[in-house]
């Protein structure tokens, strides 16, 4: 095939008109129409270096009679790619295809990251070195990482790459989330069953939760113990806000039900057994300031699940990424770990007070 039937399907395959190549190569539209056409059989080496890079190939490629059957073989490879989450890239890590299953989870348009750096696009910021290495190594194993959605919220994933040609890996993309949360809260419930402390608990599960790439600023824990008119409150703090140990107080459940607006909601919320979602108000940071002495803390969007003895919440960074819809499932998942730990706790904590009756 001669160059310029190799440059107009390139372009069309792309979803690219004669402009937009232009606008991204920098050579003149006139000038792509005369190679396509045929009137320019042999173009400058700038202006065909310019539009091989536009276009994400070689500029042998892109000269190469042979290059329509390659493509032809890559297009039925793309055909079942397609209907999976995948993307191709160089291992230079340029993005070659990305299918528009993977495309629509990320929330991206595919004209959006085409022939761009798909390291930098599709992963996030901690993920990329080991993306990049994996990439430019040509390693078949699977490995996990986050990548990253357009309003820069973060999925956790599993990735296997097949080599496809010498240059180009075609990476295999699952999610991890629902996979990753079951792991998470086991392994907060194992660390509950061992620990005496709903602090180093918390702490755990804010790990935890990282791990994943939930983005937050703190996790807050609060049991409700009716009977004793007490309510246990626990927060841990995210690891992007610097190492702070994770703060408890105990406080009197009725009296600071009458003082605080959002603590009686939160009641009823946790009453109703439903989620609640908010923004974080004055109320919310006086009563923080109050039950932790802790003036510093403003979230800008707070999520409170309940659970049999409280309520399970997230603070959310303010002017950060939309959380995900699946947040309030995944927190569901952490708070049946802790209830189970809180039920042991209590359980153990009646046993000790009928022991100390039981001496006295």
């Amino acid at each position: 095939m001669s160059l310029g039937h190799n440059l107009k399907e390139l372009r069309q395959k792309q979803s690219l008109n004669q402009k937009d190549l232009s606008d991204r190569s920098g050579v003149s539209q006139a000038t792509i129409s005369r190679i396509e056409t045929g009137r320019v059989r042999q173009p400058g080496s700038s202006a065909l270096k310019s539009l091989a890079e536009a276009l994400g190939v070689s500029t042998d490629s892109l000269m190469d009679d042979t290059a329509h059957l390659a493509r032809v073989h890559k297009d039925r490879l793309h055909q079942i790619a397609e209907t999976l989450n995948t993307f191709v890239i160089l291992e230079d890590g340029q993005l070659r295809f990305i299918s528009q299953t993977l495309a629509d989870l990320l929330g991206y348009r595919v004209e959006e990251l085409l022939a761009k750096s798909g390291i930098e696009l599709l992963f996030a910021p901690q993920s990329r070195p080991k993306a990049r290495h994996r990439v430019a190594s040509g390693l078949s194993n699977a490995y996990e990482a986050l990548m990253m959605h357009s309003d820069g919220s973060f999925l956790p994933v599993e990735i296997t790459n097949v080599n496809i040609s010498e240059k180009e890996r075609l990476a295999i993309v699952r999610d991890m989330s629902y996979h990753c949360c079951q792991q998470g809260a086991f392994r907060v419930l194992q660390a509950g069953c061992e620990a005496d402390d709903l602090g180093k608990v918390v702490h755990i599960l804010g790990n935890e939760l990282e791990a994943m790439g939930v983005q937050f600023e703190a996790v807050d824990l609060r049991v409700i113990d009716e009977q004793r008119n007490l309510l246990a409150c626990y927060r841990s703090y995210s690891a992007v806000r610097g190492y702070r140990p994770p703060l408890e107080n105990v406080v009197n459940l009725q009296e600071s039900l009458g003082h605080f607006v959002s603590l009686r909601r939160l009641d009823n919320y946790w009453n109703r057994r439903r989620v609640w979602e908010r923004e974080a108000d004055e109320d919310f940071r006086q009563m923080s300031q109050e039950i932790f002495l802790d003036s510093m803390y403003r979230p800008g969007l707070l999520i409170d699940v309940p659970f049999a003895q409280g309520m399970l919440g997230l603070g959310l960074p303010m002017g950060g990424p939309r959380p995900p819809k699946q947040l309030p499932t995944i927190l569901g998942e952490f708070a049946r770990s802790v209830s189970l730990v809180v039920k042991r706790l209590f359980e153990l904590q009646s046993l000790r007070e009928k022991l100390d009756q039981q001496q006295n």
